[in-house]
Order: C-alpha cells, then structure tokens, then sequence
C-alpha cells in the first residue's frame, strides 16, 4: 500500500509573517474569542513543531462574561509581548492562536523543542508579577486545537 506524506515547507529563517483571524463562538455556554494566525495554515502538521504549548493567563476581575475589563486588557498585551519575545526565538515555537474565554487567556503555540520551552514558561511564570502565568506542553502532531479554529 502507498503512503504519501504531506511536504511542509520550510520555516523560513526571518520567520512566518503573521495574519490573524478573529473568531467568536461559545465555549461551556460562555462566549469565547479567539484570533488564529491563518498564515500558518502551510505548516499545519509540520514534523518539526509536533507539540503544543499553551500558556493559559487568568484575569484578576473577570467580567460577568469572563473577559478583562479595559486596563486589565492592555496588561495582557503586554504579557503577549513577553511570551512571544520568549518562545518565538529562533523559530522554535510558531504562534497559533490566542483564545479568550471564561476568565483566562490562552496563547497556543507549536514549538519544535518542548525541553526548552518548559525553561521559557518558569522564566515566565517568575519574571511576570501582574498575573499568573500558567503552562502546558502536549503532542499534538495534527495541530488540533488550531484546527478548531482554522
């Protein structure tokens, strides 16, 4: 029997230029946003980043919906930055998604060297005092979360 394995392109070395979706939907019966970066849409599956890391943030003052009122919302821009500037050194980790529901916020990256990137979220969790910093890393050779939303 013939198998045929999809060929992903190569990462480029400047990295992937980011093009964002906004999605809106329910998630446990609260409203859920999420923006996904469509422009990694090539690399769905790709060999080299087969597992997912979410880095989840939960709000001080959730709001009857679950999401951060104003001030606290520029505070999870900034956290964003910090993540980002951490995990996507390199390449190592490609920036999916960012899912907003329920009282927390939800990075989801794909990352090609899970070891590292467990380093990266204790610095994180230790140098980010405004709000806890929360991680996981799993496989997921599909990609499946960002599927949910691409």
């Amino acid at each position: 029997m013939w198998r045929f394995k999809k060929k992903h392109p190569e990462i480029p070395e400047a990295g992937i230029d980011q093009s964002w979706s906004i999605f809106q939907g329910e998630y446990d019966g609260k409203p859920l946003i999420a923006r996904a970066n469509v422009a990694l849409k090539p690399f769905v599956g790709h060999p080299k980043y087969s597992h997912q890391v979410g880095v989840a943030v939960p709000f001080r003052l959730p709001d009857e919906n679950g999401f951060p009122p104003s001030d606290e919302a520029a505070e999870l821009m900034d956290i964003e930055d910090k993540i980002c500037s951490e995990l996507e050194v390199g390449n190592e980790s490609l920036f999916a998604a960012v899912i907003t529901t329920g009282g927390m916020r939800e990075f989801v990256f794909y990352t090609s060297n899970p070891q590292t990137v467990e380093v990266k979220l204790k610095k994180l969790r230790d140098t980010i005092e405004s709000h806890t910093v929360q991680g996981m890393i799993k496989p997921d050779e599909d990609w499946g979360v960002y599927r949910q939303f691409v």
